[in-house]
Formats: C-alpha cells, sequence, structure tokens
C-alpha cells in the first residue's frame, strides 16, 4: 500500500541509478585527471588537483548514497559543493547556478527549511550573491558580461518556483482538513504502532519508548524501521518532514494516540 512518493522503492530505485551514474562519470574523470598529473607540475595545477580530491570525496558520497538511498540530502552537499567551485572560479559557466539551486531543492526536499525557514533562506540568499559578487576579482568586464545571463537564469528559476507552489498550494488546500494518518489501512501495522509515530512527533526518543514499553532499543529501532518502510517515508527525518503536522489514528481511536 506504498504510495508513489520520495521514499517509494521507485523513487529509491531511481536515485540509486542517478548515484550510480554519477559514480562512473566521476570516476572515469578522475581517471583522466589522474593519467594526465605531472607531479613536477603539481603547484601550478592545483585547481585540478582540487578538483581531483572534491571528486574522490563525492565518489564516497555517492557510494553511501547508493546503499542508502534515504539520505539523498548528500546530493544538496555535492551540489553545493560543485556549484560553489564553479560560480567561483569559472564565472562564464552558468552550470553553477544550477548546481547550487538543486542543492537548495534537495535539502527542500528532506525538510532542511521546515524549521527557522525565514532566516535559513536569508542566509542561502546571502551566500548566492555573495559568491557571484565574488566573481569580481576577474575584473568587472568578465563580471558585467556574465551578470545579465546569470540574472536570467535565477528569473526562470524563480518564475518555475512561483508556478510549482501554486500547484502545490492547490493540493494542499484539498488535503488541508483531512491530515490524519490511518495505520489501520495498514494491515501489517497494530495500534502500538501508531502509539510510537505519535511519540516520536511529540518528540520523544527512541529510549523512552524501549522502557516504555519494556523492550530493548534494538528491538524499537527495527521495528520503527519496518513502520518507515511500510508508509514509505525512509526514515525518521523522511517521516517528520511528511507527517509534523498530521494527526495518527488507529481507525476511529484517536484517545490515546
Amino acid at each position: 500500500m506504498k504510495k508513489a512518493n520520495l521514499y517509494s522503492n521507485k523513487t529509491q530505485i531511481l536515485i540509486r541509478i542517478i548515484s550510480l551514474l554519477a559514480t562512473i562519470i566521476l570516476v572515469i574523470s578522475n581517471t583522466q585527471r589522474f593519467l594526465n598529473f605531472e607531479l613536477q607540475n603539481l603547484l601550478t595545477e592545483k585547481f585540478e588537483f582540487f578538483t581531483f580530491v572534491i571528486n574522490s570525496i563525492s565518489i564516497i558520497l555517492f557510494l553511501i548514497v547508493i546503499l542508502f538511498p534515504a539520505k539523498m540530502e548528500l546530493f544538496s552537499i555535492l551540489s553545493f559543493i560543485y556549484g560553489t567551485i564553479i560560480l567561483v572560479f569559472e564565472p562564464e559557466n552558468n552550470l553553477g547556478i544550477l548546481m547550487f539551486w538543486l542543492s537548495i531543492v534537495t535539502l527542500h526536499a528532506r525538510g532542511f527549511f521546515n524549521q527557522k525557514k525565514k532566516l535559513k533562506e536569508i542566509i542561502t540568499t546571502i551566500i548566492f550573491f555573495g559568491l557571484i559578487i565574488s566573481e569580481l576579482r576577474f575584473g568587472s568586464d568578465i563580471f558585467f558580461s556574465n551578470i545579465l545571463e546569470k540574472f536570467a537564469y535565477i528569473f526562470i528559476y524563480f518564475i518555475s518556483l512561483f508556478f510549482f507552489q501554486i500547484y502545490v498550494t492547490d493540493k494542499l488546500d484539498i488535503l488541508e482538513n483531512n491530515k490524519k494518518l490511518d495505520l489501520q489501512k495498514y494491515p501489517e501495522l497494530k495500534k502500538r504502532d501508531a502509539q510510537w509515530l505519535a511519540d516520536i512527533l511529540n518528540g520523544e526518543k527512541y529510549e523512552y519508548l524501549a522502557v516504555t514499553y519494556q523492550m530493548s532499543i534494538g528491538s524499537v529501532k527495527n521495528r520503527i524501521k519496518v513502520i518507515f518502510d511500510i508508509i514509505g517515508v525512509g526514515d525518521k527525518k523522511g517521516f517528520l518532514n511528511k507527517y509534523s503536522d498530521f494527526q495518527i489514528c488507529y481507525g476511529d481511536d484517536f484517545s490515546s494516540i
């Protein structure tokens, strides 16, 4: 009964495929860089060496995502790193803007902006425009020759975001009066599972559940992982991101949940 969402099996498989393709590309790129390295000229090739190191770190992170696709926020780290490198060192390359915004979109998907949203958005905006302004060190001619195209990319992005938010808002308005997660709809789940999810939404730790229900912490974690898989949220962060303002119930029973 899993719904098609960010943590569905199909989405997780797609994330694994994307990560695998990215890993292959980075391995090929790093292999070419390694073969072209001349140790005696290493100091004059600092940027190439720096890129080699970043690519190596990225390969490790992509391998982690292949194993644990719910950890998709690692995409945001990689996108931010590459976006920053491009914006700082290659002012004529507008891919940096797309990579930077990809990191923001990924963080949004994982709920990074759910708390202290305004503050985080302001900080993100300051960082973004700070990176663009840093290109002045290449000279005003290069800066102003590229700035118009960069703002065109930004303008298109915000227009796309505007229409996307309108679409999402319309969908949420339909669901606003029915924000209930009924675990009775899942044959594999029990009333106790609903109580556990309600406790988690209330900020309770796994240790609290273990003590309250006289179980080992390992058993609690294993059962909650099963619950998350069944309702299709991936992990605790995905659950809190999707159902933070929902009421958890088991059929018509809300009395103790």
